[in-house]
């Protein structure tokens, strides 16, 4: 497995540039584990930082369940590596894992500095999956290194005098091989990819069934040196299509003449009889090259050197075999007469197999057991059940007869002289004789209980505040000094319309407060205070990730949306549009909702547009009414899949009987270096009116989780609010960005 760390952005990669985000385990498991530091795609890292892969069973815990440590340092063309192992046999493991089949954990890389500072990678979802062979019955660590020498004196030992007289012996072989080709031809070829059949006589030297490939050397010729990073793939032939199983460290700087070798780390698996493409690309991006390259005069057929005549071949050509050196390394296993009989991974596979089926069986006849017995007693229960039928009978008879009587005016009396009125009184309408003076309500009680539910609550608040030093305003838009408090409150004057058109203007506001934070954040709501006179509309950027702000759009057009060219991330970007008139017909105002966000399961940016309607009165003005937005989610999402971790709700005031709606339901973000949660709110405006107009924002409220990951508030908000939505629909973000 090998992991790339970018040492600036502490992004995660593998192969390809692709985000790693989960990573599947077996139990019983001990892996060749590479992590390479860049700075970027393609960019050596000088950084003196040692890498450590550590999983635990959730955020909060600080115990680890598995953990790589101790990597050795490597050279590697992409920058400092670390090659090591990661063991998933640990105490801790089977602790945490017991009996279950399987369990999800949470992964990182820690990046740790010569001065013991730390830096920590987003999260990785583990999921760990039992091996076939149960914990408690893995073998001695010393019989699992003997396992072939053990096989092979055992077989040995059996094997007739004669055999072993006539020179036949069967032992365990190890160790690594060097594999070549015929001589040179006289001229060179150009050549981009060569097919073959791993194990012909193309390659001469010893070579067993099963090998791991860890290098190739070949001669390159060149008009002009090569000067960009190269590096070989190997595809395998699986179910007539070519799969990707081997991709080399780079090599740079090419020269005419030059041996390159081309290592794989930890090894290639191939057994003999594999259809194989070995494929030269170039650069990060893997463009298939063809480079000049001595050849062997070797016929070219269908599936070995020509690879224009393989079904379904990735983008190469070539026309002979390319002279090279292969190294191979060799499964543990057992030869006799130089023949390979096993390797260990197949002998130790094969005993899990034998315990697994005898635990199979073992379980199907307790199942039939179990069966016999459960008929054997229907009978007897099916001859009780009619008795217990008479007795529940009579028990209830003599239950209803037990139960105190009410007359006709609704009033009752219990046994002992207790009675209870017909009249509902302040105690449930049960009147107890209580000594003169004593409390008989329990109003006091109630307010020291809502009012520690409440102080709980407000803990888990923090203030967001505006960076009023740093707000820009563009159009017809102004900052106002009537209404502004630095840091609280500040008003925008709109201007008026003029005579042929509407007056546009927008404001974009850096918001700040405390955050305490390490790499983590606990945040998982935020409220700001908003409002306008004109028609409106509010963006937010959520939680981590570069965002591109822009203003003088319209309406329609997105003001906020992913930086970096829409580089991945797992923040967020949100907007409320309220720029419709009065509903006559319907009563109310019609209200967009637009959320901006990715997940890797789809491998692009989506918006999700949900359609509100509030139903208000020609009273409640709006955005007029509007004094608040809330966004709140109940836990962190998942970053694989679309999960409707949180949602948006809108408080209003004014005379309308409902005054919290619930406007969208949302993916959420993930706590992770969030901030404050939001870090920018922008205001676009559009004023209809021959006279100018305002729009407000003030200080908003930053919240936290409780623990066990779980929001108080979101559950509050979600049981009283009003759900207004009305329509959603998802499809893959499609940028709007219409100048006025």
């Amino acid at each position: 497995m090998i992991i790339y760390i970018d040492a600036n952005t502490l992004a995660l990669t593998t192969a390809g540039q692709v985000p790693l985000t989960d990573m599947a385990l077996v139990r019983g498991d001990k892996m060749p584990l590479r992590i390479v530091l860049t700075d970027g795609p393609g960019t050596p890292s000088n950084s003196d930082e040692v890498p450590v892969l550590a999983v635990k069973k959730s955020l909060g815990d600080d115990a680890l369940v598995l953990a790589a440590t101790g990597l050795e340092h490597v050279e590697d063309a992409l920058g400092a590596a670390y090659v090591g192992s990661l063991s998933v046999n640990t105490v801790q493991l089977a602790e945490v894992m017991g009996d279950q089949s399987r369990i999800d954990l949470i992964g990182e890389v820690v990046l740790v500095a010569p001065d013991g500072a730390q830096r920590t990678s987003r999260l990785i979802r583990v999921t760990v999956r039992a091996d076939l062979l149960p914990g408690d019955y893995a073998p001695p660590d010393e019989v699992l290194a003997d396992w072939s020498e053990l096989v092979a004196d055992a077989l040995a030992a059996q094997l007739p005098a004669a055999l072993k007289d006539a020179g036949v012996e069967l032992e365990a072989v190890t160790g690594q091989s060097t594999l070549s080709s015929g001589d040179a031809a006289d001229t060179w070829t150009i050549v981009g990819g060569y097919a073959m059949t791993w194990g012909d006589e193309i390659l001469a030297g010893h070579l067993s069934d099963s090998c791991r490939l860890t290098s190739i050397s070949t001669v390159y010729f060149f008009d002009d040196p090569a000067l960009n990073q190269y590096c070989l793939r190997v595809w395998k032939l699986v179910d007539g299509d070519y799969s990707l199983i081997g991709t080399s460290a780079y090599v740079s700087n090419l020269t005419s003449g030059q041996t390159a070798t081309w290592v794989f780390t930890p090894g290639v698996p191939l057994t003999r009889g594999d259809v194989i493409i070995i494929q030269v690309c170039e650069g990060t991006e893997m463009t298939p090259y063809a480079l000049g390259m001595h050849a062997v005069l070797t016929p070219s057929v269908p599936g070995r050197g020509l690879v224009t005549e393989v079904t379904n071949p990735p983008a190469v050509n070539g026309t002979m075999a390319p002279l090279m050196t292969v190294v191979v390394d060799y499964d543990d296993g057992i030869t006799l007469g130089g023949v390979e009989l096993a390797t260990a991974r197949q002998l130790n596979s094969l005993g899990r197999d034998v315990r697994q089926s005898s635990a199979t069986a073992e379980a199907a006849a307790r199942t039939a057991g179990q069966n016999a017995a459960a008929a054997s007693t229907s009978a007897s229960d099916a001859a009780t059940s009619a008795t217990a039928a008479a007795n529940s009978a009579t028990a209830a008879t003599n239950a209803l007869a037990a139960i105190p009587q009410v007359d006709a005016s609704g009033n009752m009396t219990l046994a002992g002289g207790l009675t209870a009125a017909g009249a509902i009184n302040a105690n449930g309408g049960i009147n107890i004789p209580l000594a003169v003076g004593a409390v008989t309500d329990t109003a006091a009680v109630n307010r020291f209980y809502t009012s520690g539910l409440a102080g709980a609550v407000s803990a888990l608040v923090q203030p967001i505040y505006l960076n009023s030093s740093s707000i820009t305003v563009a159009g017809s838009i102004s900052k106002s000094s009537n209404g502004t408090l630095a840091g609280l409150t500040q008003r925008f004057s709109v201007g008026a319309a003029s005579a042929d058109s509407n007056a546009y203007g927008s404001a974009v506001i850096p918001l700040t407060g405390p955050n305490g934070q390490f790499n983590y954040s606990s945040v998982c709501g935020f409220s700001l205070a908003v409002n306008a006179t004109a028609f409106a509309k509010f963006t937010f950027g959520l939680a981590r990730g570069s965002r591109t702000v822009r203003t003088g759009l319209t309406m329609d057009s997105y003001s906020i949306i992913p930086g970096n060219n829409l580089a991945v991330n797992y923040g967020e970007v949100i907007d409320v549009t309220i720029n419709t008139p009065y509903d006559t017909v319907r009563k109310g105002y019609e209200i967009r909702v637009r959320e901006i966000f990715y997940v890797t399961s789809v491998g692009n940016w989506q918006v999700k547009t949900t359609t509100v309607f509030l139903p208000l009165g020609t009273n409640e003005l709006m955005p007029n009414g509007l004094n608040r937005l809330i966004y709140m989610q109940s836990g962190p999402p998942s970053t694989t899949v679309r999960e409707e971790k949180a949602a948006l709700y809108m408080e209003l005031g004014g005379g309308s009987a409902n005054t919290l709606f619930k406007i969208a339901s949302l993916r959420g973000f993930i706590a992770f270096e969030a901030g404050t949660g939001v870090s920018t709110l922008v205001i676009d405006a559009r004023n209809e009116k021959t006279y100018a107009l305002s729009a407000d924002a003030g200080t908003g409220t930053r919240h936290l989780y409780a623990n066990g990951l779980t929001n108080p508030t979101y559950h509050a908000l979600e049981a009283m609010a009003v759900n207004a939505i009305e329509s959603e629909e998802t499809a893959d973000f499609e940028d709007i960005n219409i100048p006025l």
